[in-house]
């Protein structure tokens, strides 16, 4: 044959592979013309790769017309971010204020107030210890002073309810925070003299007053029936989260910067909310006005469409004799008189009763907070939802507030037959059942709006009233018990057991969700 191959190998024709096969080390010299070379055939490349370069191939050309259409339109883009950063910046959760509708953002505003209202109101007994150091205050001297805000927050329940139905929750919420914001603020400055900080402390107390009528004002007009759980757990839930930010980062200040800069730190925030609410409705107050209307013309009531009352006056003999208004008041106290006393007296109740270090006890004294936040949580969705699905308000509240004395009844029992035994039970079990009590945000607190949204706010200022008592009278009351009998089972869960359970027939009884005119009662 004319065309041999010469190779240093016995091979006698050349063997034709893909091209990507690399060559054997031969040495190969051809004689005469080469052979025409073959196309590949589509089995000579894997089935896998030949999708995969298409579907590559189509992307390719999907990405390039999405590029050039954009360039047509709006010329050519900026470099892009790596795949790695648009990514990361995926797969983190957004939020977007904006999107809320109008209501639901100031719901969120208020609920911000309150976590600033009760960090402003627990400050005090963390810092109370090194500013006693500082100026050798006595026990009494420093029981004055933590004291000062319950007389300021009694006296400002009806005259805040007034004049949000008055002016409107809107207006009077900013003048609450701004005034106990200034006050908390002024405290290093007025400390070196008991009464002017007494002063100072009962002015946080007149601002703190005057903010949940308000607010029950705000959610009463603002808010349909169906969502009202919800939103009156959400506001007075923020409560709870005050409360345990105001212990954590207190100590922290005190410890790097010096208890002044606890109320420096703590009024700034306020007024800093302050500035940003009355922005935040003048920037979008026709917008909030069409939410308002809405709201109004949904529920077929006039009264949450900005009517704040007949000229003024308000018919204050038809609430005082409405026997519902009476039923809610009642259960109102027996809420507050186990929540202050429980609240006072625990970590005292861990370090003498079991036993338990002092900063353990402070740290143990969170959990009811903490229970709190995670069973309001359970408890508002459940009430919307059996509105929603056609259960009666009135039965619902009911429901609510049952659960929110009897499971702490139940606790409280349990701790009474057991305590001795099991320490470490009571320990968890008691904090638990005052974090039940959040049933009580779906309970009695939406129960104002529920009887009249025109006048909730008066309601609510009434009912806080006379809860407020506990504070002023049940926590002294209990330490009195506890000096005359030695028994904190007598003192402390024997009157939270009487309430607990006279609350929850006085309400089964006389409470109601139905909405009454007062104005045609007086």
């Amino acid at each position: 044959m004319r065309n041999r191959v010469m190779a240093s190998t016995s091979t006698s024709r050349p063997t034709w592979t893909h091209p990507c096969t690399p060559l054997p080390s031969l040495t190969v010299r051809w004689r005469g013309p080469l052979p025409a070379p073959r196309l590949l055939r589509r089995s000579d490349v894997p089935k896998r790769r030949r999708l995969g370069g298409r579907v590559r191939a189509r992307l390719d050309e999907d990405r390039a017309e999405a590029e050039a259409e954009a360039n047509r339109v709006t010329g050519p883009s900026p470099p892009s971010r790596s795949s790695g950063e648009d990514d990361l910046r995926a797969s983190l959760p957004s939020f977007d204020f904006s999107e809320l509708s109008g209501r639901y953002q100031v719901i969120l505003g208020i609920a911000i107030a309150f976590v600033i209202c009760n960090m402003d109101r627990v400050n005090i007994s963390v810092a109370v210890i090194p500013m006693a150091e500082d100026y050798g205050w006595t026990p009494t001297q420093a029981g004055l002073i933590q004291s000062a805000f319950f007389y300021g927050y009694l006296l400002a329940q009806l005259p805040g309810g007034w004049l949000a139905n008055k002016f409107g929750g809107e207006k009077v919420l900013p003048f609450g925070v701004f005034l106990w914001s200034a006050a908390t603020f002024a405290v290093p400055f007025l400390a070196g003299d008991v009464g002017p900080l007494y002063l100072s402390r009962a002015a946080v107390g007149l601002g703190e007053g005057i903010s949940p009528p308000a607010a029950v004002d705000i959610i009463a007009r603002r808010v349909p029936v169906n969502e009202r759980s919800r939103a009156t757990t959400f506001v007075f839930g923020s409560m709870h989260a005050g409360t345990i930010s105001g212990l954590l980062v207190a100590p922290l200040l005190i410890r790097v910067l010096g208890w002044p800069s606890v109320f420096v730190a703590f009024g700034a925030v306020g007024v800093v909310w302050c500035i940003w609410f009355e922005r935040f409705f003048s920037l979008n107050r026709e917008r909030l006005d069409e939410d308002l209307q809405a709201v109004g013309a949904a529920a077929g009531d006039s009264s949450t469409v900005g009517d704040n009352g007949d000229n003024g006056r308000v018919p204050w003999g038809a609430i005082a004799s409405s026997t519902p208004m009476r039923a809610l008041t009642y259960i109102h106290f027996c809420n507050n008189w186990a929540q202050y006393s429980i609240l006072a007296w625990l970590p005292t109740f861990y370090k003498d009763e079991l036993g338990m270090e002092l900063h353990e006890a402070a740290q143990l004294a969170l959990l009811p907070a903490l229970a709190g936040i995670a069973v309001s949580f359970v408890a508002a969705p459940l009430a919307d939802n059996l509105v929603e699905r056609g259960v009666g308000v009135t039965r619902v509240r009911k429901l609510m507030q049952s659960v929110a004395f009897a499971a702490p009844a139940a606790c409280m029992l349990a701790c009474l037959l057991r305590g001795e035994e099991s320490p470490h039970l009571v320990t968890w079990l008691l904090p638990l059942g005052i974090g039940f009590q959040a049933f009580s945000l779906a309970g009695l607190y939406c129960n104002h709006q529920d009887i009249s949204p025109k006048y909730a706010s008066i309601l609510s200022g009434a009912t806080h009233l006379v809860a407020s008592l506990p504070g002023v009278f049940g926590v002294p009351f209990t330490g009195w018990l506890l000096d005359h009998t030695g028994s904190w089972s007598f003192s402390l869960f024997v009157p939270c057991l009487f309430f607990y359970l006279t609350g929850i027939g006085v309400y089964a009884k006389w409470g109601s969700a139905e909405q009454i005119d007062f104005n045609l009662k007086s």
